[in-house]
Order: structure tokens, then C-alpha cells, then sequence
């Protein structure tokens, strides 16, 4: 009799292997075969549960976004609005081994979104729904215009993932953080906006 497989678990254990595959290889390196090879199994023990290389990126990069998500959330519970909106454009991790690769495969979408319909797809959702974020808690924090704090939040936060690719020594998160947060400050807030 075949043995009980949590699909959770499961999609957890190839989400760790693609991240193994992409950091010795980089991500271009992600495929089935090559994660089917980090598990040590055949590539149905990817495809039962994830049929394409896409969808392999996607569970990763899902995964990261829920803890990001959760880190946010469990952040902003005590913060100001004002302190809400910087935390959501500053606050991703701080870069690791982990977080160097997530940023490899976002890069690796944004490369392949034209030709791959899923990426594309999951792309323009995030994309959406975190400009959207962006917007909401802009106009809680008292931006006269909030449609341009969450423009230029959304452009510095992303733009930094490319500058960081280029020059990792000159765009460190924490100059990114420091150069966004400045931009930031700079627009005009309603006169009895919160703090």
C-alpha cells in the first residue's frame, strides 16, 4: 500500500529543492528534471503536483510572498499610518542566500513574462494587488496624493531588485531602503495627516 504523501508538504519539499537548484546553478538552471534530481526521484515526483517550470517558480515565489505577507502583518499591527506605508515599500527581508534567489527568480519572470502566459499572469496579479496595498495604506498615511506615493513606491521598490542585480555592492537593501524612504518622505502630505 502506497504511502500517505501531504501535498503541503510535499510542495514544500520541491519549493526547498528549486531554491538548492537555483542558488548552486542559478535560476535560468530550474526545470523538473533538475529539481526532480535534487529530491532524488523521477520528474513525476514534480509533475504529480506541479506541471510545468512555471509553476515550479510560482511555488517558490508563492511561499515567499505569504511569509512575506505574514512578517508585514504581525510588523504593522503597532505601527502608525505613516510607518504602515514605509514598512510595506522598505520592509522586505533583509537579503540572504534565501532571499538572493527569490530575487533571481522574480528577475526570471519579469525575463520570460512575454512568452510564458502563467508567469505573465501571476506576474500582473502580484503586481496589481501590491500596487493596490500601496495605494491604500498610502491614502491612510495622508498622502495628498496617494496614486503617485503608491506609483513612485511600487517603481523604487521594484527597480531596486534590478539595481541590486547590477551593482549588489552599490545597491545593498539598505541603501535601496534608505534612497526609496527619502523619495518618499519628499512628497506632500495633507496638513493633518497622521503621523
Amino acid at each position: 500500500m502506497p504511502k500517505d504523501i501531504d501535498p503541503e508538504a510535499r510542495l514544500r519539499d520541491i519549493a526547498d529543492a528549486t531554491v538548492r537548484v537555483a542558488r548552486a546553478s542559478g535560476a535560468h538552471a530550474v526545470t523538473i528534471r533538475a529539481v526532480a534530481r535534487e529530491l532524488g526521484g523521477s520528474t513525476t515526483l514534480v509533475t504529480n503536483y506541479l506541471p510545468s517550470r512555471a509553476a515550479l517558480i510560482l511555488n517558490v515565489l508563492d511561499r515567499a510572498s505569504a511569509r512575506w505577507r505574514a512578517d508585514y502583518e504581525h510588523i504593522a499591527a503597532g505601527l502608525s499610518p505613516l510607518q504602515r506605508f514605509e514598512a510595506l515599500v522598505a520592509g522586505e527581508p533583509d537579503p540572504d542566500e534565501t532571499e538572493a534567489v527569490l530575487r533571481a527568480l522574480i528577475l526570471e519572470i519579469v525575463a520570460n513574462a512575454d512568452v510564458e502566459a502563467t508567469l505573465r499572469d501571476a506576474l500582473r496579479r502580484e503586481s496589481e494587488a501590491f500596487r493596490e496595498a500601496l495605494r491604500r495604506t498610502a491614502a491612510e498615511a495622508g498622502f495628498a496624493d496617494a496614486d503617485l506615493a503608491a506609483d513612485l513606491g511600487y517603481l523604487l521598490l521594484r527597480g531596486a531588485y534590478f539595481a541590486n542585480a547590477e551593482d549588489p555592492t552599490r545597491w545593498a537593501t539598505r541603501r535601496t531602503r534608505e534612497v526609496a524612504l527619502a523619495a518618499l518622505r519628499a512628497l506632500p502630505r495633507t496638513p493633518r495627516a497622521p503621523r
